[in-house]
């Protein structure tokens, strides 16, 4: 059976991700697996809260240098020892009941991404979705790209095709890095089931509430990303 490796970048989530591995764990019974916490030097504590916590399934990951949302992602990633990778955020944004689902589609798929944009997907703020679902068409447009949610971050991957990715290509910035790591699976020719997700609701603290400085990165992200490509096309003559 394979092992699955659960990534899940902190910084200031004591109040959420305390809960939110005993929620992974329930789900993932089933399956060997471990959850792999990585924390950027809370003020709050998370990283010895979790340590406190004592779960055997839980690795603690502590960075204090080159911290960074996107950063913490790929140490995961680098430290994990599951055959089945699946990123997501700490906070219940990203709901743990899909898990099991996504880990059996990747008995037919390379990728398995949540979308909010997929008929029966949703967020509950019908702003914010219609804001995130323009901005994600501009985004196949831009990039060519058919992936209807590049911006979400929660999605299971098999190893051996996450490692025929480039990481210093996708993994730095914020969320952004979600938008590259689609390109370039669809790029390698990755085949990515996206299913609908109901966007969850946080336990507790606060999220990210600069939304629109965050869509002017994004924004950013994936001119510079067509833009990076086309100069490569050309110097490659393709």
């Amino acid at each position: 059976m394979h092992k699955i490796s659960v990534i899940l970048p902190t910084y200031n989530e004591k109040v959420n991700v305390l809960a939110l591995v005993d929620a992974i764990h329930e789900q993932l019974r089933r399956y060997p697996h471990e959850i792999i916490v990585v924390d950027d030097n809370s003020p709050d504590g998370t990283y010895q809260a979790l340590v406190d916590l004592k779960r055997p399934f839980v690795t603690p990951i502590l960075r204090i240098k080159d911290r960074g949302f996107a950063n913490s992602i790929r140490c995961g990633l680098e430290k994990a020892l599951g055959d089945i990778l699946i990123v997501m955020d700490s906070d219940f944004n990203h709901d743990p009941t899909y898990l099991p689902f996504m880990i059996d589609a990747l008995n037919y798929y390379d990728c398995v991404m949540a979308s909010r944009f997929v008929y029966g997907g949703m967020m509950d703020s019908r702003v914010r979705h219609l804001l995130s679902w323009h901005f994600n068409i501009f985004v196949r447009i831009v990039t060519g790209g058919c992936v209807t949610d590049s911006l979400y971050g929660f999605f299971a991957i098999k190893r051996q095709v996450l490692m025929h990715c480039n990481f210093e290509r996708i993994f730095w910035g914020y969320g952004d890095y979600c938008i590259r790591l689609a390109f370039y699976l669809q790029k390698i020719s990755a085949s990515i089931l996206q299913f609908p997700a109901v966007n969850g609701k946080r336990r507790g603290g606060e999220g990210n509430n600069a939304f629109l400085k965050v869509f002017l990165q994004y924004f950013e992200a994936t001119i510079k990303l067509a833009w990076q490509e086309r100069i490569l096309r050309r110097f490659h003559g393709k």
